[in-house]
């Protein structure tokens, strides 16, 4: 017997979207894509994004750059609280402003990060030239 992911109940889906890391990737896997019941469980959990990762030195700046084009301007009255690094900054702002003129309605906390976390350990953060 097979078991699809799509068979499993909605908090075991809900779990397995916890362990996927970085967010965008996992935003940019189930937003759009046509499957209502997991886009919508997606969209419950994005209150909080975290952009911190080094995405632009690892294979997944192709996904960002979708997540800031068509996944953003889906989550964008979900997220209550975002973590960006200086780095991100320019793009949030781009992609907030072909959204709408309104900065982010819903978001109550703001974390800016200096540096960047390292992308093969996703922790320490270092400080790069920007």
């Amino acid at each position: 017997n097979i078991i699809e992911l799509l068979d499993l109940p909605n908090e075991m889906i809900l779990s397995i979207m916890n362990k996927v890391k970085p967010q965008a990737i996992l935003f940019c896997s189930i937003i759009n894509i046509g499957n209502h019941r997991l886009e919508q469980l997606a969209l419950d959990k994005c209150y909080s994004i975290d952009l911190s990762f080094d995405y632009y030195h690892s294979p997944y700046e192709l996904l960002l750059k979708r997540f800031y084009s068509d996944v953003l301007p889906r989550l964008y009255n979900n997220i209550q609280s975002l973590t960006i690094t200086l780095k991100n900054l320019l793009y949030i702002d781009a992609a907030i402003k072909a959204i709408d003129d309104e900065i982010l309605p819903n978001l109550r906390h703001l974390k800016i990060l200096a540096g960047r976390r390292r992308h093969y350990t996703g922790t320490p953060f270092t400080i790069s030239k920007l």
